[in-house]
């Protein structure tokens, strides 16, 4: 059976940057494809009309990825004015801007007196590559509202 709109697929999968690996999956995530997902659409589209056991490598640039690092979500705080339990490098915070927007913050440089937060996506401008491994496609049954 082939992956097209309306099929139930699970998959494993791993990212690259170049020999570095970023993210490894081995645990199948399953979705229903042609619905809202949290695929790249470029992943999505590579997805299509493969079967079960089939493996897939996807090069994603950052145009078709995650964006370019934008610098205007990268900034310095005094160390005085974070808490404590927010002052580790990798940690993530949540912050909402003026209109109540959110949007996840990680924690990427900390010294004695300043701390630098980053608001781009972990995979911002970066050149990947997906490693895919269709564990499985079947029917499913969509029920409309």
């Amino acid at each position: 059976m082939k992956i097209s709109n309306g099929k139930l697929v699970s998959m494993t999968y791993s990212i690259y940057e170049g020999d570095n690996l970023l993210e490894d999956v081995n645990t199948p995530v399953s979705f229903i494809y042609g619905k809202e997902t949290n695929l790249l659409p470029i992943v999505e589209k590579a997805l299509s009309g493969k079967e079960k056991n089939s493996e897939i490598s996807i090069e994603v640039s950052p145009e078709f990825g995650f964006g370019n690092v934008d610098e205007g979500l990268i900034f310095e705080d005094s160390l005085e004015n974070v808490p404590e339990e927010y002052r580790r490098v990798g940690i993530q915070i949540d912050f909402a801007n003026d209109k109540g927007i959110k949007r996840k913050f990680t924690v990427t440089k900390l010294d004695n007196t300043k701390i630098t937060f980053d608001g781009n996506h972990l995979f911002a401008g970066k050149d990947l590559r997906y490693k895919i491994k269709i564990i499985d496609v079947t029917n499913t049954e969509v029920v409309n509202s």
